[in-house]
């Protein structure tokens, strides 16, 4: 099997110091104090950029923090958390003035697997015009032009809250909004121009004469919103992350929105979200009245309580900390919970989707603590006794067998083009199934040895693999040898293939004191390991009879295929084999790779000796002229230590 190392991605996010001073009342340090506050419990840090009266900090977070920390919002519990600064609740109810109306938006959800909530409202009378000076500093401290300010308020409130959102025309809108697929040929033209065919599995936002919207990634211009708009429609929603990432990489759009969506987000947000966006357009926008909120929650979020003794804290972060100490660290944190003696109930925010199971809260708590508080320890106070792995074991106890006979480990692709249990997302056509069983690979693979006998300079390829096979009723462990003689000198030499099989089995079979069931294809045979389980032993002696003494030195072998030249000379009576491999060996020629006798007899005072030279580059295909450079220099150099060419 091919395994592929996936790096964490890294999700960019520009943190304003101004803005993130206005969620708290107290003056915060400087950007690099606040920079190194962050780096030392919580993100990694890109840098610092001074722009006009601001101070701009680059961080990157992971994807496990994704979902509540690619807002201001999140970065700033984050900061309070750690230092005890408090943040300013209700930011945005400085407008309280509100007037409402009965007005609503009719909503339809036809995938709710997929759109996982979806608000919306009406906000009247508005007026668009560029954006007061505090919200176009803000939007363009971190890179985003300002357009208007409805589209900078929606950005702004995104940024806020993590939760992306959209203002469409309301009175361009016909109907009910309806969240569903695209249809076979269906296309948008979205904002900026660009024409975009869609797919039957992208999820839109349409109304009743087409689509308005790609959910969660980009608008159209059919509801777009101008200098001459007076109502809006303003949708919160949360998205299916796998769905959005799909159709994001697959038009080739990416954006803010699509990148929180892609994280995933949750669908508590969305209300405070709405909330935050209504009372702010309402404000900047002078807006007459906004209507009744529509919220369509198809299938609420479970609540999450993480249930862990605090005997196994203090265990798994190394520390000794008291009951008051990490109960210290909960209110820190703002974490409901309850306590019984040392078992602690803790109740998870919505918001944080990825604490989830005891470790994830431990972790939290000494990522707040300070990993650099707990002290180190050396590793000699720590006594561990290995225990043996059965199926470990007995899979090193048939590898020492096989290579102790001269059998070489091949390993296959567990995906192959036929199988009885087909992925759903294979790699390529031909690993669309999981493999159910070894032979037809194991066979492919003798084949193609087989091919390079000369190179290889053996007349036997004799290969094993032990892998991982499957059928719809289970999974399980086997092992597959194959043999293969190069012609009937092989078969004298070891015994026909099936013999040599047979022999290995009943080796395995007194080494395990069990009658094995075999399944034979061809000149190779099957069992399945588990039958091996009833052994029992441990790891001591299993390398006793391995031998290190003149290990090949192993390299990359070439894609170019090898050349076999044969040169056959008469030398003295007494000559040996290795001083003429030494002799040839010394010549300085280009492409020769390996040297193999295959002749050698007497007569007359004098002994006939019969190599193969294989020659092959690892740049180019040889020609011939190529090849006879190399022997026209093999052959002078035996000529000049008198050596009679045949």
């Amino acid at each position: 099997m091919l395994f592929i190392q996936i790096l964490p991605l890294k999700n960019n996010m520009l943190i304003s110091r101004n803005w993130l001073q206005s969620y708290f009342k107290t003056e915060l340090p400087s950007a690099e104090k606040i920079a190194e506050t962050l780096m030392m419990h919580s993100f990694e840090l890109e840098g610092i950029q001074s722009i006009n009266n601001d101070h701009i900090i680059d961080i990157d977070v992971l994807p496990n923090r994704a979902h509540d920390c690619l807002s201001y919002q999140g970065v700033a519990r984050e900061y309070s958390v750690l230092t005890g600064n408090k943040i300013i609740s209700n930011r945005y109810h400085d407008n309280d003035s509100l007037l409402f109306n009965e007005n609503s938006v009719t909503i339809k959800i036809d995938e709710p697997k997929k759109c996982y909530r979806y608000i919306a409202r009406i906000i009247s009378n508005i007026v668009v015009e560029d954006s007061p000076l505090w919200l176009k500093e803000r939007v363009e401290s971190i890179g985003q032009k300002s357009i208007n300010n409805i589209v900078d308020a929606t950005n702004y409130v995104m940024f806020d809250t993590g939760n992306p959102m959209h203002a469409f025309d309301a009175d361009k809108v016909v109907g009910k909004i309806t969240v569903r697929n695209a249809t076979e040929s269906e296309t948008l033209t979205i904002l900026g121009g660009r024409e975009v065919e869609l797919s039957i599995d992208d999820l839109v936002i349409a109304d009743d004469e087409g689509v308005l919207a790609i959910a969660g990634i980009k608008g159209g211009i059919k509801a777009k919103v101008t200098e001459n708009t007076k109502n809006i429609i303003i949708e919160v929603a949360n998205f299916n992350p796998t769905t959005t990432r799909s159709t994001s990489r697959r038009i080739k759009i990416l954006t803010d929105s699509s990148k929180r969506f892609e994280n995933q987000i949750s669908s508590e947000i969305a209300p405070t979200a709405m909330e935050s966006i209504s009372r702010l357009i309402s404000k900047i926008a002078n807006a007459e009245s906004i209507g009744r909120v529509t919220d369509i929650y198809p299938k609420k979020e479970e609540k999450h309580i993480i249930n862990v003794h605090h005997e196994y804290i203090n265990r798994l972060l190394g520390t000794s900390l008291q009951i008051s100490d990490v109960e210290h660290i909960l209110l820190k944190m703002n974490y409901q919970y309850h306590r019984e003696d040392s078992d602690y109930a803790i109740h998870i925010p919505a918001k944080r989707l990825d604490l989830r199971i005891p470790v994830d809260i431990i972790e939290e708590i000494g990522r707040i603590y300070g990993y650099y508080n707990i002290p180190s320890k050396s590793l000699d106070e720590f006594v561990f006794e290995p225990k043996i792995n059965q199926g470990t074991y007995i899979e090193n106890r048939l590898k020492t067998i096989f290579i102790d006979k001269g059998l070489s480990e091949i390993k296959n692709y567990n995906f192959v083009k036929k199988g009885e249990i087909h992925l759903s997302n294979p790699l390529a056509s031909d690993k669309s199934a999981l493999r159910k069983n070894l032979f037809k690979e194991m066979l492919i693979a003798l084949e193609k040895n087989s091919n390079n006998f000369d190179f290889f300079g053996v007349d036997q390829i004799a290969i094993f693999e032990i892998g991982r096979v499957y059928n719809k009723k289970h999974e399980s462990d086997v092992c597959c040898i194959a043999i293969i003689n190069k012609n009937k000198q092989a078969n004298k030499k070891y015994g026909t293939e099936r013999n040599q099989l047979e022999s290995l089995i009943i080796k395995i079979n007194k080494e395990f004191n069990i009658t094995l069931k075999t399944h034979y294809e061809g000149t190779s045979v099957s069992f399945n390991i588990e039958e091996c389980y009833q052994k029992e032993g441990s790891y001591k002696n299993l390398f006793t009879n391995a031998s290190y003494e003149n290990s090949s030195i192993f390299h990359t072998v070439s894609a170019f295929p090898y050349s076999r030249r044969d040169i056959s000379f008469w030398a003295p009576e007494g000559t040996l084999e290795n001083s003429l491999i030494s002799i040839i060996n010394t010549v300085n020629t280009n492409y020769l790779k390996k040297i193999f006798m295959f002749d050698r007899f007497e007569k007359e005072e004098r002994v006939s000796y019969g190599f193969s030279l294989i020659f092959q580059s690892n740049i180019k295909t040889l020609t011939d002229e190529d090849i006879g450079d190399d022997m026209l220099l093999i052959e002078n150099k035996l000529s000049k230590n008198n050596f009679e060419i045949r």
